[in-house]
């Protein structure tokens, strides 16, 4: 979270399990510059998380709102200052980067495949203007809700796009821990012989 403090007067939210109080404040003891960081508990899906941590900020219109998963701990300092810079400017941003992967789509029996050209791979953060993700988890909830960006969509706004960083991988099954590990011993060693790439493992 320490990464985010690049931001000009942030304030943060942190949501957690109600089940992991004390994995929580292990964390803290370990990393003492978040132990006074207001926690929210979250509920049986990300959308519900992110409407209680919501419902506790005291935010006016044009103020923005960042919302990162934790398990993307590689995200650069460029990537969150170009999203915060572009939901600035244009009401919103999520940062994303161009497949690399050939893409195929199954509909019964039948599959084809998408344009790779057109596939672009979506990451976290993803910034808004407050009173447009306030706004758009007025709606109530639905499986197709996949991220912020989904529901934002849904509520009738344009989703802004912005370029991301690669190593912002997500951290979803066991064998992405060893990737995770992987990664961040080479930007580690690229941050100390080259100021080409900001990093911070806090």
């Amino acid at each position: 979270m320490q990464i985010f403090k690049i931001i000009p007067s942030t304030k943060f939210a942190v949501v957690i399990n109600p089940d992991h109080q004390l994995e929580w404040s292990q964390i803290k003891s370990e990393y003492p510059f978040i132990a006074d960081i207001p926690i929210v508990y979250g509920g049986a899906q990300r959308y519900y998380s992110v409407k209680n941590a919501l419902e506790t900020i005291d935010s006016k219109e044009h103020d923005l709102i960042g919302v990162h998963d934790g398990v993307r701990p590689f995200v650069s300092y460029e990537t969150i200052s170009n999203t915060f810079q572009t939901a600035e400017r244009l009401g919103n941003a999520v940062p994303y980067f161009d497949a690399v992967n050939t893409i195929r789509i199954e509909k019964g029996i039948v599959n084809e495949a998408l344009n790779r050209a057109e596939i672009k791979i979506v990451q976290n953060p993803q910034v808004f203007r407050s009173d447009i993700i306030k706004d758009a988890y007025k709606l109530p909830y639905s499986p197709v809700f996949l991220d912020d960006a989904t529901i934002v969509e849904k509520a009738g706004y344009k989703i802004q796009l912005c370029h991301g960083n690669y190593e912002n991988i997500k951290i979803t099954h066991p064998q992405d821990i060893y990737i995770g590990q992987g990664l961040e011993n080479f930007l580690i060693d690229l941050e100390a012989t080259s100021n080409g790439y900001l990093y911070s493992n806090a």
